[in-house]
Parts: structure tokens; C-alpha cells; sequence
């Protein structure tokens, strides 16, 4: 806690913790995530009204009250943080760039950074879930019976709409959360503290389960609207549904990773990527298509004409496939959505010395910061992009002009900005100046002059970005990705201007006269998308030395980066495998190459390694195709890497600095050759539980040269029946790093300050994080009371039954005796499973509470109606007149009926006394009962009730409302006879 919750503050902090080690996701998922083992996710819960316990915080939510509870998450190096910092976290300054839930990861959070609260990979979706949703989840729970996952569906299903308790609830909402994730997932992520029928359930507890549901199964949820993501790819990268707006509010509300960290941390990953997506889009084979962004891109008919290969792709030998996943085939036949207006060019003059461009005096057609194409009748092939950054009709200023042309794009500096230096020299001259932003590109020549044309003012057509990108045909949208792709400076060349900010305003839309927002929106969603995890091992700036201890020797010109897919349980699943399967053999693991043209790669980062379609037919069964000798694999993966289009360009991204020609990847295979569907010629594996990918190769351009190879200190012991076989025709050697570390060397003990720890069998050095901290002093003593000084003492015994305490015997109540009313004959679903948890509950508190402390008693035996049950309110105080006419009648319990209406527990119980009869208020009885023996209360009104309010807390309000003097006190009818209520 912090803020005084214990001195009744009533702005005050309770912050849970739990040690990242703790939640059960695998090393890759760890990487993917940006999280360190000994880190703690942190949950920050803000009362602005004074601590409140679960059923204050819903009845104040049910009242429609403002809420009074709000939260932050994030990482912390500590399962605390100070006052200051949790008062900071709730401030709008420093949340107001937190949608980028990776911007911060590589900026300095000062010299102190052990206690401050630290941005989370979705902490901005995570957050607005846990503000907008988890109290009315938790409402719908309490009142209809529902599980997380039931609630949380008829949140989406029923917000803003009208629901009537008559309409029923559908069956499904009461579903089992059956997930592969959940089953491997430890208890302490899983488990449901609101679902055991706690009496009185933590919320803290509460929020911090459900915000682990989240967080450790992430990948299951969209990020923006929360639902179950329907792919059936298991994605090691959290993402978004099918639904256009969900992409469109994930890409514009920045609630994807962010790409300016990825550029300055992995360009070599961005590079990789760009150019995968590259060569899809160049082949026609791009599936998943940026739709739904708003992209205001050029006309593709109005462009200088750019074909590229038909969907029956002749370079390949590929047969056209399903590209759309809805079983249906694309094709360039696609029809385009008609287009609000028909997209024209418009004639202006080109001013070269300026460049400005004249426009005619009748057409003010462009206005700032639009960008358009500006062609030059007579070059062919050439087009020129940029940025209008002022409009004084009939003169616009442009940006610098980017020469887009068949063989390369350079870009054309504004003429007030000094002569940029090429790329490689400022690389060895140091940073740039931040002031000559604009000047980080190569220069061109500007536009040749034609003969005959005017020497100062030519006539050029000009194209606007005034297309909406979701109109254009499925082959002129693969066009256009090209095209924008093509106008982006390289990844290095972006990297560059990011760090020239030093650390501020790290926001590549702060480059717009460079990168149009159509392009950036390209590359956003490029990176966005990818749903593997892929990280660098080479590095070949300035430094070629080999990354020895991550890299696999054999490879010698191939660039490597570590690759990881599937849900985050996929490495405890595989390990699963290797113990079902290979257990006992001395080699329980094979490795093997894996190849697929280059234009495949793109899909298969985001969908993971899958049979459903088939590229190359399947003469040796279904199932992933592996060989040991990678010359075999490459026979499949590098088809077109040096196909050239029916425009004479490479189908490369022209930017690229790797240059990628062919790529392959290296996967571990449980080593059980005899159930693959085939083991030779190549091994056919169907069972993908099997298959865990570690490395991704590609080559890259020959330019860049690696050093001589040094083999890793510590190696992975291969099957020497089934090793792989590099380039060279060299048998690889794998480092340890590749595989988990609860499958390397084990470690006896790790010394830690003055005592050794002994780990288990399977943990090493690392695990020892596995510890949380000790708990400060000051934490500590909240938990003890006063008169223990400073020592935890045991806890009490469990409470006993004291008989002599109350003349009340359970079980001797004569129900046949009793005037009942008619059983009730409804039911219905959720009514019928709130009920019974409200009965298990309710008996719990019986069982575990002596009765002369309770005052009321269930003979569990005698429930036979769900809706109606029999209660005896008892031990009241002697001092009461209704105790003493109890005790002279003979009596030692109030009898009780309460009924439950179908609508339960959306309206309230009907609670009345069977026997025996009360004085009535007109004869001057008290107590609430009226004449017919029905309680009279506020809370068993429609008004008064709340849903979320449970049958200990009736039964108690009952029977204060008997035991209340004023202004009168409950008393019984006057006679010896006992009377009952008909």
C-alpha cells in the first residue's frame, strides 16, 4: 500500500506484484515482450474515495456513481514503487505517449531506475481494459454466475444495448476457458479468486488475476477490442481480430510496437522485414492486406506504367493458391470498390531553380502537407515524389523531390538546405546535425532537361495521394505497397535521423518531407504485424566480429537472427513432446533445414510453419518439410531471389542494405524419425507441437563480408545420424544458447550473499529469480498487529462450535410442520447457476462459524427448491424483548422463508417470517414485519437492491432489522399458543 490506506486517506495506493520468472512464458515469449525474467509486472490500483472493498467498489458502480477506482500497470525492478512515482503514473503528462508500448524501452530512465514504474509491452491496452471493463465484468459475474471467459463475451455482445432478463441467457456464456495456454500456465496466473465462492473475495486479488489472464495469454485477445482472436495460428506477438476497426484504431492510436525502437535496436530485423514483404507484394502473392488504415495513396492508372508478375507466377512454377484464407483463390481479376470521383492528373509548370510549381490561375487543387507525384512528360520511367509544404496561389513550394524511377530512387534536396554528404561518410564523421534533418538522404541530379522544352518553367502532370487505398483492385494494391515501399530511404538512413534526435520526439512522422504518411503507415503495419519473434545475431556495421556464443558455425556468408514462433506455452508444449516421446534417448532432439521461396517468408512470420496449402506438391505425405543438407532446402527457397520483372528490376526492395536473395531457417525436431510421415528423402513432420523453429538465414548481398567463424564455448550434442550439413558441406555446430535453459548443464547451488540456494533439478544460475524480494520493513509491520512486536505468531485454530453459547439446536426444526407456499416451478439458467453458487457460498460460512456467532441456520438437508429455502434466525440478544418472548413460548429460532424470483439476482429475494406470528405495527409491534409476516426493507426493494449483494449479507440486515428497538421492538403475538403465518 501507500498513501495512508490504513488511516482512512481517502486518496490512496495498493500496488500487486508478481516476478515476470513466475508467469510461466517461455524464453522466446520473454524476448518478444520485452521482458526480463527479474523483472515484476506491477498492478497499481488508485481509491480516490478511501480503500473499498469488491462489493463497495460494485455497488458504488451499480449506484452509477463516478468511479472511484482507476489502474496502471507496468515493470518494475522492484515488487514496489515510491509514493512519488505511483502519484506520477496516474499523471496525464507522462501517459500521454504511452499507446507506444515499446517507445520508452530505449531511453534512459535516469540514474535511478530501480524503483520507477516502467513501460509495459501493452500496458496502453492493458490499461484500458482494466479502466473501461473489469467492474462491469465483474458485475456480470457476480450476477449472472458467469466465468471470466462468459462475462467477458457478454460484455462485447451487450454493451449498449437493452438486455431484459425475460430474453434469457444463452447457454454458451457459461462455457468452459478451455485454452492450450491456460493448461500450462502455472496456478499462481490461472487461478480464479472470485470464482471459488470466497464470502468476502479481495479486489486487488481480483483485478491482479485478471490482469494476469491478459497479460500471460495476450496473444489469445485483441488488442483493441479484447475479443478471442479467431486465427489459428498461435502467434508469439500479440495483434488484433479480424475486424477493419480494430486495425485501423491499433495502427492510428499507436497501440502497436513501436517501429522507431525496432529501427534503432534491430534495423537488420525492419530490413528483413521490408523486403519479405517486398518480394510478396512484387509477386503478387501479398495476402492480409493493409486495409482499413485510410492510406490516401496515387492513382496506380495515372502512374507511369510499372507490371509486375501475375498471380500464376512463371518463376516459380506455383499454381495460383488461396491468398485471402476464406478458401477462395485471388487473382489480379479482383474487382476494385468504384472510387468516390475518377482519379485525373492536372498540368501546372515546374519552376527548376525554386522548385515550386505554377499553377493554373482556375485550379487550386492542392493544399499543405498533401503529398503528390510529379511526372515529366518525355522521362520515361521516372516519376518524382514529395510534399507540398505551402500553397500561395498560383505558386506551391515543394518538399525535396524523391526521383522514383525503374532502377533506384534518390531524393532531390530543397534548395535551402545544404548539399548532403553521402551515407557512408556521415557514418564515419558522426552524427548529423539535427538541423539538417531533410539532408539525410542521398542527392540526385535534379530532373534532366528535354530538348525543346522550356528551359525554366516546363510542363509536368501532376498526381495527388488522393486515392483511398481500400478502392484499388487486389493487383494495384500490390503495386502500390511496391511503389510506396520504393520511396522510403533505407532503414539505415532512418536509423540515422532517429538518433540525430538524441533521444527526443522519436517519431518518424516528424520526417515529412521525407516519408509520406502513406508509407510510413506501410512500414508501420509491416512491422505491427509480425507475430514471430526475430532477433538479430549478426551486426555488420562497422563491427563484422561474429556474435560467437548465439552463432551457428557452418553458415560462413550467411547472415543469422534467432527465430521464434507460436503461443507462448509452444516451448512448454515441445518440451512436453520430447518427454512424452524421446524421453530416455540419448539424443531426444534433431535439428533440420527447412527452405520456401522468398515471397513466402512474409506470410509465414505471421502465420508460423503450416501444411494447409501447398507450394511445391507433397509426394512424400503431409506435413512440414525438412532435410538435413541445406543445398536440398535451398533447392526450394531461392527460386526468384534473382528474377528479374517484365520492367527489368530485381524483385528486391531496392533500399534494402542485405539485399536478401534466398533465406532458410533451422528448426528442432523431436527426434523420432520412425513417426514422421517420411523420413527420407527429406523428413516430413505433421505433428507441429514437434517443431520448434530456432534460426532464420539469409543471404544477403556479397558485398558484406563476415570474419573468419569461431565456434561457440558450449555446443549442443547432435544426433550424428541426423546432423545438419551447412554451405560448405560441413557438419554445423549449434551453440547451447539455441535451446531452453531448462535443457542445458544443471547447476548445483548459486551462491547469493552469504547462503547458497538449492535449486531444483532443471533450474540453473538464472532461475534464482525465481525469488521475490524481501518484503520491507514497512510493509511488514502493516501486517502485524500492535502487541506482536515485530513477529509473525501462529495462526489461530480454526474456529469450533460453542453449544453452550446458544439453547439453538440445528436439525430439529419439523419442515413438514411448516405452512409453505407453493414451490416455485421456474428456473432459469443463469438464475439457477448464481443460486447455487450463492447456496455453496452461504453453507461455507455456516460450516466455518460457530451458530451462536452466526444467528442463522440452513439445514442443507431440506433444500429442495433452489428457490426456495428454509432459514432459522436464532441467539438473539438476551436483552431483547423478542429473545425473552422466545424463550416464554418455548422457541428457540425465527423460521424463515426466502423465495427467488426468475429474474434473480436482478431483483431482490422475497424474505418472510412462516413462524411465529409477530405483533403487527398497527398493535404495536416493530422489527419491520408487516402484517401478513414480510419483511419491510429497504434493501428487499427494487430501489434498495443491489445485484452484487450476497445472502450473509441479507441474512444479517434481516436480522438487525428484528433485533432494532426503534422506534419499536419486535415482539410476539401474546398467547401460549405458537401461531404461524398461512
Amino acid at each position: 500500500h501507500l498513501g495512508g490506506l490504513i488511516n482512512d486517506a481517502e486518496d490512496s495506493f495498493v500496488i500487486l506484484s508478481i516476478r515476470v520468472s513466475k508467469l510461466g512464458v517461455s524464453e522466446e515469449a520473454m524476448q518478444a515482450w520485452h521482458l526480463s525474467p527479474s523483472q515484476y509486472f506491477i498492478l497499481l490500483i488508485r481509491y480516490t474515495a478511501g480503500y473499498q472493498s469488491l462489493e463497495e467498489v460494485l455497488q458504488a458502480r451499480n449506484s452509477q456513481r463516478s468511479q472511484d477506482v482507476f489502474f496502471r500497470v507496468g515493470l518494475g525492478n522492484r515488487y514496489k514503487i515510491p509514493l512519488d512515482e505511483a502519484i506520477e503514473a496516474f499523471s496525464h503528462t507522462k501517459h500521454k505517449n504511452d499507446n507506444r508500448v515499446e517507445s520508452d524501452l530505449a531511453q534512459d530512465h535516469g540514474p535511478d531506475k530501480s524503483s520507477r514504474l516502467q513501460p509495459c509491452f501493452i500496458g496502453s491496452p492493458l490499461q484500458d481494459l482494466m479502466n473501461k471493463r473489469l467492474l462491469p465484468i465483474l458485475s456480470y459475474r457476480s450476477a449472472l454466475g458467469f466465468g471470466w471467459k462468459g462475462a467477458e463475451a457478454w460484455y462485447t455482445d451487450h454493451q449498449g444495448t437493452n438486455w431484459s432478463t425475460d430474453d434469457g441467457v444463452d447457454t454458451k456464456y457459461y462455457s468452459p476457458d478451455i485454452s492450450s495456454q491456460q493448461v500450462a500456465l502455472p496456478r499462481i496466473v490461472t487461478d480464479d479468486h472470485f470464482g471459488r465462492n470466497t464470502p468476502k473475495p479481495s479486489f486487488p486479488l481480483t483485478a491482479m488475476q485478471f490482469a494476469l489472464r491478459h497479460l500471460a495469454r495476450c496473444t489469445e485477445f485483441c488488442l483493441v477490442c479484447h475479443s478471442p482472436v479467431e486465427d489459428e495460428f498461435e502467434a508469439l506477438k500479440p495483434y488484433v481480430c479480424s475486424k477493419p476497426l480494430c486495425l485501423y484504431q491499433y495502427m492510428s492510436f499507436g497501440f502497436g510496437p513501436s517501429i522507431e525502437h525496432d529501427i534503432i535496436s534491430q534495423p537488420h530485423v525492419v530490413d528483413l522485414l521490408t523486403s519479405f514483404c517486398y518480394a510478396s507484394a512484387a509477386s503478387g502473392t501479398l495476402k492480409n492486406l493493409p486495409n482499413g488504415l485510410g492510406l490516401s495513396v496515387p492513382a496506380p492508372s495515372l502512374l507511369p506504367s510499372r507490371p509486375i508478375p501475375p498471380t500464376y507466377s512463371t518463376y516459380t512454377g506455383m499454381t495460383d493458391v488461396d491468398i485471402s484464407g476464406s478458401g477462395v483463390a485471388k487473382s489480379e481479376k479482383s474487382p476494385a470498390v468504384q472510387p468516390a470521383q475518377e482519379p485525373q492528373k492536372y498540368k501546372a509548370k515546374f519552376d527548376r531553380q525554386n522548385k515550386e510549381l505554377i499553377l493554373p490561375q482556375d485550379e487550386p487543387f492542392l493544399h499543405a502537407n498533401q503529398w503528390v507525384v510529379v511526372v515529366f512528360p518525355g522521362i520515361a520511367g521516372e516519376t518524382f515524389h514529395c510534399r507540398v509544404i505551402e500553397v500561395l496561389h498560383p505558386t506551391v513550394r515543394l518538399g525535396p523531390m524523391i526521383n522514383h524511377s525503374s532502377t533506384e530512387t534518390k531524393v532531390l534536396p530543397h534548395p535551402d538546405a545544404s548539399t548532403p554528404s553521402s551515407a557512408t561518410s556521415r557514418l564515419k564523421s558522426g552524427p548529423p546535425n539535427p538541423s539538417m534533418d531533410r539532408s539525410l538522404t542521398p542527392a540526385a541530379t535534379p530532373p534532366r532537361q528535354l530538348h525543346g522544352e522550356s528551359p525554366k518553367y516546363p510542363e509536368v502532370e501532376i498526381i495527388v495521394y488522393d486515392q483511398n487505398f481500400d478502392d484499388l483492385s487486389f493487383k494495384d494494391k500490390q503495386t502500390t505497397i511496391c511503389m510506396l515501399l520504393d520511396t522510403l530511404p533505407s532503414v539505415s538512413m532512418m536509423k540515422e535521423y532517429l538518433q540525430s534526435k538524441r533521444g527526443k520526439d522519436l517519431d518518424l512522422k516528424r520526417w515529412p518531407d521525407r516519408i509520406s504518411l502513406a508509407a510510413a503507415g506501410v512500414l508501420r503495419w509491416i512491422i505491427a504485424s509480425n507475430r514471430s519473434c526475430i532477433i538479430q545475431v549478426d551486426h555488420i556495421e562497422g563491427d563484422t566480429s561474429r556474435a560467437s556464443e548465439e552463432r551457428v558455425t557452418g553458415m560462413s556468408q550467411w547472415m543469422q537472427f534467432r527465430f521464434a514462433q507460436g503461443a507462448p506455452d509452444k516451448e512448454q508444449r515441445f518440451i512436453q513432446s520430447i518427454r512424452d516421446t524421446t524421453a530416455q534417448s540419448q539424443y531426444p532432439t534433431q535439428y533440420a533445414w527447412h527452405g520456401s521461396p522468398l515471397h513466402n517468408w512474409h506470410s509465414i512470420v505471421r502465420e508460423g510453419l503450416h501444411f494447409q496449402q501447398m507450394s511445391h506438391g507433397r509426394a512424400f505425405g503431409n506435413g512440414v518439410y525438412h532435410a538435413t543438407n541445406v543445398q536440398t532446402s535451398l533447392g526450394y527457397s531461392s527460386g526468384f531471389g534473382g528474377y528479374r520483372g517484365s520492367d527489368g528490376r530485381l524483385l528486391k526492395w531496392p533500399h534494402s542494405q542485405l539485399q536478401i536473395s534466398s533465406a532458410v531457417a533451422l528448426n528442432e525436431i523431436v527426434n523420432a524419425p520412425a513417426q514422421f510421415v517420411s523420413k527420407t528423402p527429406h523428413l516430413v513432420v505433421n505433428q507441429l507441437d514437434w517443431i520448434q523453429t530456432r534460426y532464420l538465414f539469409v543471404k544477403i548481398c556479397n558485398s558484406i563480408k563476415f570474419d573468419v567463424e569461431v565456434q561457440p564455448s558450449e555446443v549442443f550434442l547432435q544426433d550424428p545420424a541426423y546432423t545438419p550439413v551447412g554451405d560448405n558441406n560441413q557438419r554445423i555446430v549449434i551453440p547451447i544458447t539455441a535451446v531452453s535453459k531448462s535443457r542445458r548443464p544443471v547447476s548445483k547451488a548459486v551462491p547469493r550473499k552469504d547462503k547458497k540456494i538449492k535449486l531444483s533439478k532443471g533450474l540453473d544460475a538464472d532461475d534464482a529469480i525465481l525469488l521475490s524480494d524481501d518484503t520491507d520493513i514497512e510493509d511488514l509491520r502493516i501486517l502485524i498487529s500492535e502487541d506482536e512486536e515485530e513477529e509473525v505468531k501462529p495462526a489461530p485454530p480454526p474456529k469450533i462450535t460453542e453449544a453452550s453459547k446458544t439453547d439453538f439446536v440445528p436439525g430439529t426444526l419439523d419442515h413438514e410442520s411448516l405452512p409453505l407456499l407453493e414451490p416455485p416451478t421456474y428456473a432459469t439458467p443463469g438464475g439457477t447457476r448464481a443460486l447455487q453458487r450463492e447456496l455453496n457460498g452461504t453453507l461455507k460460512i455456516q460450516d466455518n462459524q460457530p451458530p451462536h456467532a452466526l444467528g442463522w441456520h440452513i439445514d442443507r438437508e431440506n433444500i429442495n427448491n433452489m428457490y426456495q429455502w428454509i432459514i432459522e434466525l436464532h441467539s438473539f440478544e438476551s436483552h431483547l424483548p423478542l429473545a425473552k418472548d422466545l424463550k416464554a413460548k418455548g422457541l428457540t429460532s425465527v423460521v424463515t422463508e426466502v423465495r427467488f424470483g426468475k429474474d434473480y439476482p436482478m431483483t431482490p429475494p422475497f424474505v418472510r417470517i412462516i413462524r411465529p406470528r409477530f405483533l403487527s405495527f398497527m398493535a404495536g409491534g416493530g422489527g419491520h414485519v408487516t402484517a401478513g409476516g414480510a419483511l419491510c426493507m429497504e434493501l428487499l426493494t427494487n430501489s434498495g437492491w443491489s445485484a452484487v449483494s450476497n445472502m450473509e449479507s441479507v441474512l444479517l440486515q434481516v436480522r438487525l432489522a428484528l433485533s432494532s428497538t426503534d422506534p419499536k421492538p419486535a415482539r410476539l403475538e401474546p398467547g401460549s399458543t405458537v401461531k404461524d403465518y398461512g
